[in-house]
């Protein structure tokens, strides 16, 4: 029987463990070969919304999948097929349309050693799954997932765990403090600063309608000199449609003689 050891041990002078034995239970350390040979082949795939928690109709796979409701191009994991050979990473197409197999998961050799993470659900959320049968054919054979590094928690501020990317709702109304925000979802953020910018003046008119297209009235417009110390200028301005501003000078301004930026 072994002693216990109470007392730490200090490696920062470059020290190493040697002659380690192959872990052969849960709790033991493993070898670099051990680590390297686990790793080895795996193929991991783009995370899924969803995956499922019982047979899915894939022709008609309903609008949401455990309890995740799902969005045009959504990638979900059927795993608990009833025939086993449909099985696979899909693309949802809609509630009542037929769901197509993944592009990165639709030949036999995308499915060996296939690893599939789980964004979301009520079930299967920040799961992760492992397919074993091995060069399978697409359609035939009886395709298999089993649980993945289930023991992994979810990554927190004080945790290192698995990170999941945050859908664009919970971008949108920062309602979720556990996720990561990708630059897209930065770039699409609903409550981001918007801002358009265009010269006006052409000598004659003395009223421009600026075409901003930020889908709101509730803008700010700022307008300057585009020569000499570019300074602010006041100009009677109004919000013409939810678009569109309209800018009003006394005089007429020169070519291009002034920069309108309209922000919202």
């Amino acid at each position: 029987m072994g002693k216990p050891i109470l007392s730490d041990f200090d490696f920062s002078g470059g020290a190493k463990i040697t002659g380690l034995p192959q872990a052969v239970a849960s709790g033991q350390p493993v070898t670099l070969d051990q680590m390297n040979a686990a790793l080895e082949g795996l193929a991991w795939k783009d995370d899924v919304v969803a995956a499922s928690t019982a047979n899915i109709n894939l022709s008609a796979p309903g609008a949401t999948i455990d309890g995740v409701t799902m969005a045009t191009n959504d990638r979900f994991l059927a795993k608990d097929q009833t025939a086993g050979a449909e099985n696979g990473v899909y693309i949802w197409n809609g509630a009542s349309t037929v769901a197509s197999r993944a592009s990165d998961m639709n030949v036999s050799s995308e499915f060996n050693a296939a690893v599939v993470p789980v964004r979301s659900g009520t079930v299967n959320s920040g799961t992760t799954w492992r397919q074993t049968a091995a060069n399978p054919t697409v359609g035939t054979t009886s395709i298999a997932f089993s649980s993945f590094i289930a023991g992994a928690a979810a990554a927190s501020e004080t945790t290192a765990g698995i990170a999941e990317t945050a859908t664009q709702a919970e971008t949108d109304t920062g309602s979720d403090d556990q996720r990561m925000v990708t630059p897209l979802k930065l770039a699409n953020f609903s409550g981001r600063a918007k801002r358009y910018s265009t010269d006006v003046g052409d000598g004659s008119a003395t009223s421009y309608t600026v075409t901003h297209n930020l889908a709101t009235r509730d803008v700010m417009v700022n307008v300057r000199r585009n020569s000499g110390a570019y300074e602010q200028v006041l100009v009677d301005w109004g919000a013409t449609t939810i678009n569109s501003i309209t800018l009003i000078f006394a005089s007429a301004p020169a070519a291009a003689q002034y920069r309108v930026t309209v922000t919202a």
